[in-house]
Parts: C-alpha cells; sequence; structure tokens
C-alpha cells in the first residue's frame, strides 16, 4: 500500500509488559485495530522478490487500512521504547512522507491520568521513546498525544504516592484495579482523536476537542523531572 498517514503507538513488546503504563500507546492502538476490525501481524522486511526493504532494526507488528480514500499505517515496535526511532525512520522514509504525516500516541508520567494532550511539535520531556524518534528523524514536527499516566500526590487511602525514586518501576507498573474506569475512557477518547485524525480532522479542531481532564481523573502528579541520559539499549524506559 501507499500509505498516507502512520500512527506509531510506543511500548515495549513482551507479556510482561501487556497493560502497564509505559505501553498506553499500545493499547490505544489496541483499541482502534479492534474497531476496525483489523489484526495487527509481524512487519514483512523484504518485498515479493525478496529483495529487501527496511533494515534489520524495523522490528514490529503492523496494520494497514483506509479511511476516506487515505491509506494508513498503525505501527507497535518491537524494540523497547527507548528505540522507538529505529522503527519510525525508515517507514516514513520508505513511504516517502514527512514528519507532519507521523502520529505518536505515548505515555507522559509528567500527566496525571485522565489528562490527554495534543500537539504537532515540542520537546521529548524526557521521554526516551520520543527523543529516540526525535533523533532518527532530525525532526521534533510530528503530532503526538500524550496520555497522562501519572500518580496522585496521594493515594486513595491517604498515603503519600510514589516517591521519585520509584518512577522507574512505577512506570512499568499495571495500572491499578481502581484506575480501569478512567483508563478506559481514556483509551475510547484517544482512539476516537486518532481515528478523527486519519479521517483528516484538523489540527485545531482536535486540539479543542481533545485537550483536557476527563471527569474522574486524578489532580496534577508532582513533577517527576525525568530529564537525563538516555537508558542503554537494553532498557525498556
Amino acid at each position: 500500500m501507499g500509505w498516507h498517514r502512520i500512527v506509531l503507538g510506543i511500548g515495549n513488546p513482551g507479556a510482561e509488559y501487556d497493560g502497564t503504563r509505559h505501553n498506553a500507546g499500545f493499547l490505544v492502538l489496541d483499541l482502534l485495530a479492534k474497531r476496525l476490525g483489523l489484526s495487527f501481524e509481524r512487519i514483512e522486511r523484504r518485498a515479493d522478490d525478496g529483495s529487501r526493504t527496511f533494515s534489520g532494526k524495523v522490528k514490529a507488528r503492523i496494520c494497514e487500512g483506509r479511511r476516506k480514500g487515505r491509506e494508513f499505517l498503525l505501527v507497535k515496535p518491537q524494540s523497547y521504547v527507548n528505540l522507538s526511532g529505529d522503527v519510525a525512520a525508515p517507514l516514513l522514509r520508505h513511504a516517502q512522507l514527512s514528519p507532519e504525516s507521523l502520529f505518536v500516541v505515548v505515555d507522559d508520567l509528567n500527566l496525571p491520568l485522565g489528562r490527554m494532550r495534543i500537539r504537532p511539535s515540542g520537546s521529548a520531556g524526557g521521554h526516551n521513546g520520543l527523543k529516540s524518534i526525535q533523533d532518527k528523524l532530525g525532526s521534533d514536527g510530528f503530532l503526538r498525544l500524550r496520555l497522562g499516566i501519572g500518580p496522585p500526590a496521594a493515594n486513595s487511602d491517604g498515603s503519600e504516592g510514589p516517591r521519585p525514586a520509584d518512577w522507574p518501576d512505577f512506570v512499568l507498573a499495571p495500572f491499578l484495579p481502581e484506575e480501569r474506569e478512567v483508563l478506559g475512557r481514556v483509551l475510547g477518547l484517544a482512539a476516537d482523536c486518532v481515528q478523527a485524525w486519519l479521517d483528516g480532522e484538523d489540527l485545531q479542531t482536535l486540539m479543542g476537542t481533545y485537550n483536557g481532564t476527563i471527569a474522574g481523573a486524578s489532580e496534577d502528579p508532582p513533577s517527576p523531572k525525568r530529564r537525563g541520559p538516555d537508558e542503554p539499549s537494553s532498557s525498556p524506559r
């Protein structure tokens, strides 16, 4: 297919990371694919004639579809979060698309669960997946939908929330049972947002519709201030 748009969800492969906070991007794409009757399959890195299409670094599960005459690709990289750019950049080059044709769905520890924010560009904000994509593309000019996964300042029982030292483990932990209701609504709205973009909705409308906080969400979490050196290539963060 000649893809017009690519949606990439950031996450980690493997059953041990299913349903974890860092895989919020995967959760949105799974929901959208289900809605559209699509199934993810391993990307084929060779053309029908046997020639290599992508480098060996492109490890992903993808599904292809069509909305209102536009062909699109949903992508779940099968590399760790901090290697997301090794998938995004070759796919854009293969499709001869600019960064503006890429929509990244990503978790954000700086936002509380229940809040989402769509932006046309910007810094990585300490997220190694976004940083990898920006480094490989040489641009931050791609659309991104940030989904809040941040902890509240205090737990429901009144005890103190996770401390900064606990945040690396926090992002790799599953969502709690009491968070499921809000999470379900967030994922549904995020899938709506991506689907509207695939249908050609303009950015200003998307931002006006989907930026904000849904009912029942937590207050702003303490700032995790996650900026720092890259994790090694074997890291899921």
